[in-house]
Parts: C-alpha cells; sequence; structure tokens
C-alpha cells in the first residue's frame, strides 16, 4: 500500500486534523479569498501603471540572495517521520533557496523588517496540489514562528490599509487588528538583521504529514542555522553599520570560499496547545519538541549576478507546490493558495516572462 492510497481529495479539508472552514462557512471562506486577492492584484497593478517596474512580489519583495543548495533527508530518521520528501532517509534533493525583506517596498537592508527564506526542492516525484510545476516541493518560512492574523475579515481589512502605498502609510494597517495581532506584527517587522544565513525561520503554518487517514498528523517545520560560534554584538553592530552594508553582500562574503549549512526540523501534532486554525498561537518547543528531519547544505558560490538575480526574481513559491503527503492546512494556507498562484501569474504576465519550472542548473 502506497501512502497516498486511502487519501482525501486534495481539496477537501482534513478536519479529523483540527481544519475548519472561516466561520464555518465554506462560501464566506471563498469570497473573502476573492476579495483577497484582488486587493493584492490591484496593488500591484498600480505600482506597475506608476512606472515602478519590474512588477514585484507585494510581500517579500526584496530578495537577499538566492542560492543554489542541497537538501539532504536524515538517514536514520524515524519511521514514523517518513512520509513525502522524508519517506527515503538519506534522500538528496537539488534546491533553490531565495531568502528575502518581508515588506512589498525595496528597503535600506538597515531598516527593521521580517525576513523570509523560501526553499524549492527539485526532483520530485509524485502527483502534486498544483499542476504548474511537476517535479517540485516548496517551503515557505519567515523568522517569526506565528503569522499575524488568522481572521480572513481582519486579513483583508490590514491589507486594503497596508497596500495604499508608502512604507510610513503601512503602519495604518495595525488599526485593523486586535492587539494580539498588532504586537506580533510589531515584533516581526522590528527584526534587524546583519545576514539572512544567520537567522532561524518557522512555517508559521501547519502542513500535514501523511495522507493516508489512519497514519497523517499536522505538523510545522523550521530551520535552524549551523553557526560555528556566536559572532557577538560588537561584530555584529560593526558589520550593521559599516558603509555599503547590505544583507546580500553579506550573504555572498559568508559563502566566499565556503559553505553554510541549516538544520530542518519538524514539530508534531500535540492537543489544542498545538491549533491548526489559530496561526497567532505559536507551537511551543515545551509542548512540542522540534524533530530533525534533515540538513540543508549551501555549498560556496557567487549570488549576486545579473543573471542570479533575474531568476531569483522570476521563481515561483507557493506553499501548495506540494506532494499530497505535506498537504497546506488551514484558512491562512488555503488563502495562500489562489494568492500565490494568481499573482504570480499576474506579475509574471505584467513583466513578460514566461512561468516556468527551474531546474537545479539553471544559473552559474
Amino acid at each position: 500500500m502506497t501512502d497516498t492510497d486511502n487519501a482525501r481529495p486534495d481539496d477537501d479539508i482534513d478536519t479529523e486534523l483540527g481544519e475548519r472552514y472561516y466561520r464555518n462557512d465554506k462560501g464566506l471562506e471563498a469570497r473573502l479569498t476573492g476579495d483577497i486577492v484582488e486587493v493584492i492584484r490591484q496593488f500591484i497593478e498600480k505600482r506597475f501603471q506608476e512606472g515602478r517596474r519590474p512588477a514585484m512580489r507585494d510581500a517579500h519583495a526584496q530578495d537577499t540572495g538566492c542560492v543554489r543548495a542541497i537538501f539532504r533527508v536524515d538517514p536514520d530518521l524515524a519511521p514514523a517521520l517518513r512520509h513525502g520528501v522524508f519517506g527515503q532517509p538519506g534522500k538528496e534533493y537539488d534546491a533553490w533557496i531565495r531568502f528575502s525583506n518581508g515588506n512589498s517596498e525595496v528597503l535600506s537592508s538597515r531598516v527593521p523588517d521580517a525576513r523570509g527564506m523560501a526553499i524549492k526542492l527539485m526532483g520530485v516525484t509524485g502527483p502534486k496540489l498544483l499542476e504548474d510545476e511537476i517535479e517540485t516541493q516548496d517551503f515557505v518560512m519567515a523568522n517569526n514562528p506565528v503569522f499575524f492574523v488568522d481572521d480572513l475579515q481582519r486579513y483583508k481589512d490590514s491589507l486594503v490599509a497596508f497596500h495604499r502605498g508608502g512604507y510610513l502609510r503601512q503602519f495604518a494597517a495595525i488599526f485593523k487588528l486586535k492587539l494580539r495581532e498588532a504586537r506580533t506584527v510589531f515584533k516581526v517587522n522590528a527584526t534587524f538583521a546583519t545576514n539572512p544565513l544567520y537567522c532561524r525561520y518557522w512555517s508559521m503554518t501547519p502542513y500535514r504529514l501523511g495522507a493516508r487517514r489512519n497514519a497523517m498528523t499536522a505538523i510545522k517545520f523550521s530551520v535552524t542555522p549551523r553557526v560555528e560560534a556566536d559572532r557577538g554584538w560588537v561584530s555584529s553592530l560593526g558589520t550593521f553599520f559599516s558603509p555599503g552594508f547590505s544583507l546580500k553582500k553579506e550573504l555572498e562574503k559568508a559563502l566566499a570560499g565556503k559553505e553554510m549549512r541549516f538544520d530542518f526540523y519538524v514539530q508534531r501534532f500535540v492537543d489544542d496547545r498545538t491549533p491548526i486554525e489559530d496561526t497567532i498561537t505559536e507551537w511551543k518547543e515545551s509542548v512540542s519538541k522540534p524533530e530533525h528531519v534533515a540538513e540543508i547544505v549551501i555549498p560556496s558560490q557567487e549570488v549576486d549576478t545579473l543573471a542570479r538575480n533575474s531568476f531569483g526574481e522570476n521563481l515561483s513559491f507557493n506553499p501548495w507546490h506540494s506532494v499530497a503527503e505535506h498537504k497546506p492546512l488551514g484558512t491562512v494556507n488555503r488563502v495562500r493558495k489562489a494568492i500565490y498562484l494568481e499573482i504570480s501569474k499576474y506579475r509574471h504576465q505584467l513583466n513578460r516572462a514566461p512561468l516556468r519550472e527551474p531546474r537545479p542548473d539553471d544559473v552559474a
């Protein structure tokens, strides 16, 4: 019996894992999802018509490095975790990773912001939840363990305010949120960084592990940089205020002549302390201990080139570029499915850049 035998249809919600439609109303969720996609589409079109080109992503617009990597599954992985891309212990996948700032605007590296890490594994065989890429598996993460909102109406209202234009106007969006959500926004967007390779990243939202009804559970995942030693705040401060400081330049310096590594972990669902639909509640590590499942090796390479920058700009990431064993869970992820797919298509259309599935040898 294969792992996908007895799997639910891909467009069903997994009620047994805790999924629920927004306010238990599938139609309302679909309507608000459409509204959110349109808010973002209009924002991208407005910037494009103003001459701000190419058409950029509405979030994580500015990359801080696109790198080639190797994703290596643990050779001694526990049998209970052997699903999907983790199904074969010791398996290696070629990968592309895009590091980014979270804002929709291109800002100085010294400006506090959320940070992102999006991983695209290649050579992943089997049916996918989306058909636009055939052999990829994406893992999309940010440097915060929770998403900032879990209510679609407030999500929509905050995006309307956020996308009125300009960095300072973005702060008006917090008045559309509850206090707890506003605190999360301030926390994640107040992040200072000296190198994307030194940050920790989380999935924020839950995902399925496994596809058989009697053998699947919910997980969240995260990555932790494997650094040799703490650089210390004095060294970090010196880097931050050095002339011409750039996160991409610091990433490239770190990869000059040596490789960097991350450890990839999953946390398994426990009980109501690890909720599915409440994406602003952190899965505490004291409740669900992170379990090591893979390592990421980023070889020494040249990063800041015209070819690499163009390639990274045209990459398309989507949590639903996925095998069924890693299906995204929860309302936020269902909304993301539409947002990532439709906005990527629209952005590439404006830029007259064809959407295509990447290969390991696409750029030098």
